[in-house]
């Protein structure tokens, strides 16, 4: 059974009744994590939630999501009364807040997370192989997500995700215990696809006047056929290394959605974005380990059910 409450921006908190149906989205990009709870209400009772600002989730005692509310209505029709709520998760107070603009020397995980974390109640873990960044900028109209976003996956090659508990994460995904997914475990729907537009074979990076190109390719795609080159222009100050990690990036991100199998089963909460999971379906050609991109957990008058999104092991998810 799912336990929900809220915090009141006037303090304290309020247990939410009896829920009747919710829905949980994961990922660990933009959009970010969302949720919709639908509970029982009682008349007399519709004013109670205008201060609530942060919502949390139960399931089988252990926390499932810490958010932000964003909306709430109460309903009376045929089917009684009761409360419908949402809102996304603790990504929501990066991206609805404008960066300050900046332009640091030298700037550090510290910078980051003192400067464009910390001041909106975010609590940041991981990070500690992030590198320190010469001549970073933030410019105006900046989000506060896109800055972190930015220095983390560019130049750290880590894709910033939010964890149940509500933390900012500056780590990359470890490989852990694979989900298996095999037909005993009541798969209800599955679709596999495969994109090939925006998939890039080779990247050239190139310092901006002076001498220097760093070229990566992908010899998978290319092998299959795949032909779509970016030139990327760098200051002259850029060092060797760092280009070729940039070059890498480009070729991981584009790489991004290039294959994606959406899979439902029966039961709730069955795996995270960035876990591993192992396919194994009778008679299916596309067997395999996959990596989840998206959760999406859901309880409605059909029962509980988890769709999973999974992609690519090696891109950037």
């Amino acid at each position: 059974m799912i336990r929900c409450w809220v915090t009141l921006g006037t303090g304290g908190q309020m247990e939410l009744p009896t829920a009747v149906s919710w829905r949980f989205c994961y990922g660990t990009d933009t959009p970010c994590d969302s949720f919709f709870l639908r509970c029982l209400w009682e008349r007399g009772q519709e004013k109670l939630l205008s201060a609530a600002c942060r919502f949390c989730a139960e399931w089988e005692k252990e926390r499932v999501f810490t958010g932000v509310v964003d909306e709430f209505a109460v309903i009376c029709g045929k089917d009684g009364m009761y409360l419908e709520l949402s809102g996304r998760g603790m990504a929501a107070l990066l991206l609805d807040n404008e960066a300050m603009p900046a332009e640091y020397q030298r700037c550090t995980r510290a910078d980051i997370v003192a400067n464009h974390v910390a001041p909106y109640g975010v609590e940041a873990v991981g990070g500690g192989q992030l590198p320190a960044v010469a001549g970073f900028t933030v410019t105006s109209g900046e989000s506060e997500w896109s800055v972190v976003r930015r220095y983390a996956c560019y130049y750290g090659g880590v894709v910033p995700r939010f964890d149940r508990q509500g933390r900012l994460v500056l780590d990359g995904h470890c490989g852990g215990g694979a989900l298996r997914i095999r037909d005993a475990d009541a798969v209800t729907g599955w679709e596999y696809r495969e994109e090939r537009h925006g998939v890039l074979s080779q990247v050239a990076v190139r310092r901006r006047t002076t001498q220097g190109t760093q070229w990566v390719s992908d010899p998978k795609f290319a092998a299959e056929g795949g032909r779509a080159r970016r030139v990327i222009t760098v200051p002259n100050t850029t060092g060797t290394a760092a280009m070729r990690y940039t070059a890498d990036y480009q070729l991981r991100a584009a790489r991004r959605g290039r294959v994606r199998m959406k899979i439902t089963l029966a039961g709730a909460f069955l795996a995270w974005p960035g876990e591993l999971a192992e396919v194994e379906l009778r008679d299916f050609g596309a067997n395999g380990q996959y990596r989840v991109a998206q959760t999406q957990a859901f309880c409605g008058s059909e029962g509980l059910a988890t769709t999973l999104v999974l992609g690519e092991t090696d891109s950037m998810i």
